[in-house]
């Protein structure tokens, strides 16, 4: 198994999600219109610009994954069969798309992750902040200081100390999908923190995901 494999993983989480609450919108909207002789109501522009982008079938191919995560055809081609032979992904028998066995890949994350894929915070660098220090934890934990952890990045808005991500483009990656920032912060959090911090990382993961 290699870092992209689970940076893939927590992708196609994040699509499926995304399309089961388009699928429940989308059947509350038929409700709404079969209750009423007028078109579906207005929005308003803050909620209509906080919709996630809609998911399509072509939203989960290797040429859609590529462009969304940075990593090249071939590499998210050998992920997703690392992934099925490995038991962590399987395809929709009645749709073929890919769907991943997300109790057992929380399970590594859990217990596996930090041993396999190790970091430890580096120099002082402009970046995306991740980890404890990252909104999704922001309020959750008591402050260990001043210093943050963050991913590298140029355009970064942040100063702290230098965390390795998962794989090369994953700040790129999250910026273009909030959930995906927040699911792979958290999971910096269980490669970085102590068990008191792990556990709670671990806890709103399985919160988040199941």
């Amino acid at each position: 198994m290699k870092s992209q494999d689970v940076v893939l993983l927590i992708k196609l989480i994040c699509l499926e999600q995304r399309e089961r609450l388009q699928q429940q919108l989308d059947s509350e909207t038929a409700e709404l219109l079969k209750l009423s002789d007028t078109a579906a109501p207005w929005l308003g522009w803050e909620d209509h610009s906080e919709q996630d982008p809609p998911v399509h079938h072509d939203s989960y191919s290797v040429r859609a994954l590529q462009a969304s995560l940075g990593i090249s055809k071939t590499e998210v081609a050998s992920a997703l069969k690392r992934c099925q032979q490995i038991g962590l992904l399987r395809l929709d028998p009645s749709t073929q798309l890919p769907r991943v066995n997300s109790k057992a890949l929380l399970g590594f994350i859990e217990h596996g992750l930090r041993y396999v894929f190790p970091v430890k915070p580096a120099e002082m660098v402009r970046g995306i902040p991740t980890s404890f220090s990252a909104p999704v934890l922001q309020g959750k934990l008591m402050s260990g200081g001043d210093l943050i952890h963050v991913w590298p990045d140029a355009y970064g808005t942040r100063k702290g100390q230098s965390i390795p991500p998962l794989f090369k483009t994953v700040p790129g990656a999250v910026k273009k999908d909030p959930r995906l920032y927040e699911y792979l912060a958290l999971i910096d959090a269980v490669r970085l923190g102590n068990a008191r911090e792990a556990n709670l990382a671990n806890q709103l993961l399985r919160e988040k995901i199941l």
